[in-house]
């Protein structure tokens, strides 16, 4: 078991960019909570790899890279899903173009245990591939980017706090 998926893990504090965005989603979702993570993951870990892996790369082209970026984002947005920590649940939308959520696919109390990150795999490999892996205790489970991390680490650590903490 790794530390962020220990409940006594205090962690990282969330950054204020990620604290607004959450906000935003919240009130686009329309829950009555106050947001306090989010992260934009992928349904399965083949999109996760494929495409997950350009939609980063793409934003350090100089000039066209942001163009690049919007055009497989509004391409791909079926394969998208948000992860949404609020003060009180955790949610789990599919994902409409601009980051507007759609259809809610699950929603979770906040308490220990809700969400692991990472996979229970052995190999090396394996674990590497999947170390953006958030799976949920119904284990329904949605691919973050290998990359870039540190947002699934805030759900993982928000969503396993107990509400109101």
């Amino acid at each position: 078991m790794s530390a962020f998926n220990d409940p006594s893990y205090a962690g990282l504090p969330v950054r204020r960019y990620n604290q607004r965005m959450a906000r935003r989603v919240a009130r686009r979702a329309h829950v009555n909570e106050q947001g306090v993570a989010v992260c934009f993951a992928f349904n399965n870990l083949l999109t996760t790899v494929l495409i997950g892996v350009v939609e980063d790369i793409a934003q350090f082209v100089p000039t066209v890279g942001g163009l690049i970026d919007l055009a497989i984002s509004i391409l791909t947005f079926y394969f998208h899903r948000i992860v949404l920590v609020t003060d009180q649940n955790v949610y789990v939308y599919r994902d409409w173009p601009f980051h507007f959520p759609g259809k809610q696919l699950a929603a979770y109390p906040r308490r220990p245990g809700v969400v692991r990150l990472g996979s229970p795999k052995t190999g090396s490999f394996s674990r590497f591939i999947r170390r953006g892996q958030l799976t949920f205790e119904d284990r329904q489970v949605v691919y973050h980017s290998i990359l870039w991390i540190r947002r699934a680490k805030y759900i993982v650590q928000e969503g396993n706090r107990p509400a109101g903490r």
